[in-house]
């Protein structure tokens, strides 16, 4: 559900007129990456798979654990070696309905969103999106994966096969 208010904002709300509406029965899906059960099978695997991270010990699930709450539940969140975000991770439960992702706003979609962690020093500590698709590429069970999810892809297992397996998962 949704909480829309109409009035004037003051740090709370103020003379105003709020109602509860549901969320449309699916969130957007962009042309280019429809849905499909292998897409979303994939990204699924992709999600908990800790061979993302440099340290292979981080999954996109150690930040933001789909059966609790879709975050952690820390201040801020924990990365490869241990080291300290900046900032919480935010729940990724219904994100697929948010206009843009991340707290500070910085990706338009689900399928920009997937590529920052994974490069982050101090989320998943990937040198650069090439070390993760090499590693993915290594992975037999990946490129059968791959291959039944983007048929019509050339190139399958690229960053953005990754980042469309992440973002059809991530609007389930």
């Amino acid at each position: 559900m949704k909480l829309v208010c109409l009035g004037l904002l003051f740090g709370v709300l103020s003379n105003s007129v709020c109602a509860i509406e549901a969320l449309p029965p699916q969130p957007p899906i962009p042309a280019d990456n429809p849905q499909s059960a292998s897409k979303i099978d994939l990204g699924k695997t992709l999600w908990f798979d800790p061979r993302l991270s440099s340290s292979g010990t981080v999954s996109c699930n150690s930040c933001h654990n789909v059966m609790a709450g879709g975050d952690d539940g820390r201040p801020v969140s924990v990365g490869v070696h241990g080291q300290l975000g900046g900032v919480g991770s935010p729940t990724v439960w219904n994100s697929a309905y948010n206009t843009v992702q991340f707290w500070d706003g910085r990706a338009a979609s689900l399928e920009e969103q997937a590529k920052g962690p994974l490069t982050n020093s101090k989320e998943m500590g990937m040198k650069d999106h090439d070390m993760a698709v090499a590693r993915l590429r290594r992975l037999p069970g990946y490129v059968v994966m791959f291959k039944k999810a983007l048929a019509k892809v050339e190139d399958r297992i690229n960053i953005d096969s990754v980042a469309k397996g992440f973002a059809g998962f991530g609007r389930t």
